[in-house]
């Protein structure tokens, strides 16, 4: 048997001695080790990444304030981020604020000395809630020059450059108000364009807005266009209740301006910058647009408490039209003060022949046509006030006029519908009232109280004067006696109704015989006063014959002529009075 190397080894070992083993030592890996390389390689790659394919490189751009800018705080164009802001620091003079930003790749062209950088706050003034929202961050206007990396900063945002084709308008305003770059500019709630910016002409003193709208709705836009201020929440007291004005979620969060066309006699489509009037609201703006609305004129001799530009013309209750412009005048000649108002009247509402082939003329002598008719029977214009807002509600075309007392004055233009003397609504009932109180306020008060006071005074002694006490006690005694009278007078009245009865039929009697026997002794008598008569003619005509005669007929003839004069006034007498006879001639 052979013995190997091992066995030679173990044979050479002392009995009880242990066997020495071997210890193998396994090397662990740690993860750890590779943490930093990765991470020093990640930030390569990120830098390689960041600046080398979309990194821009750093600018340095100068402030007067940095007027809540922050570091991280991200630079848009156009509503796009194209850069961030590392760092934000005070030059040595403490005189300005340098903000170190890392551009973009793609904005690398844009660098250059006729680029503009402004700084966006945060409010509602920067877009509506989205601008509120949004953060303060940095504005930039890309322009043309040398490759540059330091910038000054502007205050104001300039006007930007249209990105498609379309045309721009120019809107003034006195104020830039919520509008801001970028706002959207909305046609029927649709977005047909933006606000490219604003700037202010001194010499006017009036903001130009530039209002881009885009080629396919730039002939939505014509001469009778009107724009305004939209966005936020727009409620309307009325008659019906509390209403909104269509409001949106996009325009809570936007401020948008928008405008509107009217469907009739819109006026042909506008030039490029061609300039229309931004007006604060809806209501305004319509009332100011042309198209089928007509202008009338009324005058306010009292105050117009709430009355402006776009409060509602009402017929009937019914809303016809808008006020377009109130103004107040002084009048030199009376010394007082008048509110010239201007309406806006749309003859659609009452249902006149408006077609897009009338004419303004057309309209206009229809409408004045039937105002006249309206004003003769006493159509005026007045103020309308309700118990939910203070002030002017409505101007009210009512019948509240004495028919024929005016007319409408076709002489001036626009032509003047006559006011009413007074208002309507809580207006009027309080001008009713005050007058009621002014009239009280007029009455002698104390003057009254004092002759109350005197007279309640002489009542009282006239009360406690012993004198009444016995005038009554007397005035009780003689109603009594006067009541014995009438019970007696009560138990006689029948027999003495029953006489006068009596009496009265006697009496007829003695009347129906005098009636029937006047007429003959009348005619008798008569018939004696002519003998009378022409006995004393007889004795005329031989007096005058006989003139030698001695004995005296003057007299004679007299006699009978004064006879027959006294029988026929007896004869008279018993004619108009034939119960003479029985009681004989009154005195």
């Amino acid at each position: 048997m052979v013995s190997g190397p091992d066995d030679r080894r173990s044979t050479d070992r002392e009995p009880g001695e242990d066997t020495p083993q071997a210890v193998v030592h396994v090397p662990k890996w740690s993860p750890w080790l590779w943490v930093i390389p990765v991470v020093a390689i990640f930030l390569a790659g990120w830098l390689v990444v960041r600046y080398g394919i979309f990194g821009g490189g750093d600018i340095t751009v100068r402030f007067a304030d940095a007027r809540g800018l922050e570091r991280y705080s991200p630079v848009r164009y156009r509503g796009a981020k194209v850069g961030t802001v590392q760092k934000i620091s005070i030059d040595k003079n403490l005189g300005q604020v340098s903000v170190r930003i890392s551009m973009d790749a793609s904005m690398n062209h844009a660098l250059r000395t006729g680029t503009r950088f402004w700084i966006v706050e945060p409010g509602l003034e920067g877009g509506g809630l989205g601008g509120l929202l949004s953060g303060t961050y940095i504005g930039i206007a890309p322009g043309d020059g040398d490759e540059v990396s330091e910038f000054v900063g502007q205050e104001d945002a300039p006007v930007l450059f249209p990105a498609e084709a379309g045309k721009t308008f120019i809107l003034e305003s006195h104020g830039l108000g919520s509008v801001a770059v970028g706002s959207p500019l909305q046609y029927h709630g649709i977005r047909v364009g933006s606000i490219l910016g604003s700037e202010y002409d001194a010499a006017h003193g009036v903001t130009f807005v530039h209002a881009f709208v885009a080629k396919r709705f730039e002939n939505e836009v014509r001469q009778g266009t009107r724009f305004w201020r939209g966005g936020g929440l727009n409620l309307a007291f009325s008659g019906a209740g509390i209403s909104s004005g269509g409001t949106s979620v996009s325009s809570l969060l936007n401020a948008p301006i928008a405008f509107y066309t009217p469907e009739v006699l819109p006026g042909p489509p506008v030039a490029e910058k061609t300039h229309f009037e931004l007006y604060d609201s809806q209501a305004a703006a319509e009332a100011a647009a042309d198209g089928p609305q007509l202008t009338y004129l009324t005058y306010f001799r009292g105050p117009v408490k709430g009355l402006v530009a776009g409060t509602p013309v009402q017929m009937n209750g019914v809303e016809v039209g808008r006020v377009r412009d109130v103004r107040l005048r002084y009048v030199p000649a009376s010394a007082t003060l008048e509110s010239p108002v201007t309406l806006e009247i749309d003859p659609r509402k009452l249902e006149l022949p408006v077609t897009p082939s009338t004419t303004r003329d057309e309209m206009r002598a229809t409408m004045n046509d039937a105002l006249q008719k309206l004003v003769q029977k006493g159509l005026r214009a007045s103020l309308a006030t309700s118990l939910v807002l203070p002030g002017a509600s409505a101007v009210t075309l009512d019948m509240t006029g004495t028919a024929g007392s005016a007319h409408l004055v076709l002489t001036s233009d626009p032509p003047i519908i006559p006011s009413s003397a007074g208002s309507s609504g809580l207006e009027g009932a309080l001008s009713a009232v005050n007058d009621v109180a002014a009239r009280i306020r007029n009455l002698p008060i104390e003057e009254i109280a004092g002759h109350l006071s005197n007279a309640s005074q002489k009542m009282d002694a006239l009360v406690s004067d012993p004198a009444l006490h016995q005038s009554l006690q007397h005035l009780n005694a003689s109603l009594a006696d006067i009541e014995k009278i009438t019970a007696a007078t009560r138990e006689n009245v029948g027999p003495i109704t029953k006489s006068v009865r009596n009496a009265a039929t006697s009496a007829e009697e003695a009347a129906k015989s005098v009636n029937e026997n006047i007429a003959p002794i009348a005619k008798s008598l008569r018939s004696a006063a002519d003998s009378a008569d022409t006995a004393a003619k007889r004795a005329t005509q031989l007096v005058g014959s006989s003139q030698k005669q001695n004995y005296d007929l003057g007299t004679l003839i007299k006699e009978l002529t004064d006879a027959a004069e006294a029988v026929r006034a007896l004869a008279s007498y018993l004619t108009e009075n034939p119960d003479a006879l029985l009681k004989g001639r009154g005195k």
